[in-house]
This record gives structure tokens, C-alpha cells and sequence, in this order.
């Protein structure tokens, strides 16, 4: 069965496993600063044809859900989820 639930419960990919293993033992800046992040926005810029987009990443699944809602809704607007999902 396929469980929608949460991400959270589920396991990473092997590959994703592979590369946090390979580098593991790094020592970066915190998270948004690291070379990592830096690539990764290179990547998204490039993908989306925006060479001087402002990319921000955030750290979790209800930060972004929050900041999604709250930039395509009105202040009187609101979400509406399935039962069992919460913020």
C-alpha cells in the first residue's frame, strides 16, 4: 500500500542515503549558506530561466505549506484539507 500521510515516515532514496553518507563528515555553514544550496539554486535559476531569481529554501514540510497558503490567499481566504491532515 501506498501511504500519503506524512514524508516524514517514509525512507530516502538509495541514492539520496549514498550521498548523505559521502557527505556526512562535512562541515558547513548553516543550512541555506552551505556550497550545496548554492549549487542547487544555480540549478533552479538555470531551470527556470531566471538567472537573478531569489531562491530561498525553507526546512520544513509545515513552514512551507504556511508560506505557500499565505502567498496565494486572500487575508479573508482560507484552506480547506482532508481530515487528518493538519497544520
Amino acid at each position: 500500500m501506498i501511504r500519503f500521510e506524512s514524508d516524514y515516515t517514509e525512507g530516502a532514496h538509495k541514492r539520496i542515503i549514498k550521498r548523505l553518507v559521502e557527505t556526512n563528515e562535512e562541515q558547513t555553514p548553516g543550512y541555506g549558506m552551505d556550497e550545496h544550496c548554492e549549487k542547487a539554486r544555480a540549478y533552479i535559476r538555470k531551470a527556470c530561466h531566471a538567472e537573478n531569481a531569489g531562491i530561498h529554501f525553507l526546512v520544513g514540510g509545515t513552514q512551507e505549506n504556511t508560506t505557500i497558503i499565505a502567498s496565494i490567499l486572500r487575508p479573508h481566504q482560507g484552506a480547506v484539507a482532508e481530515k487528518g491532515f493538519s497544520f
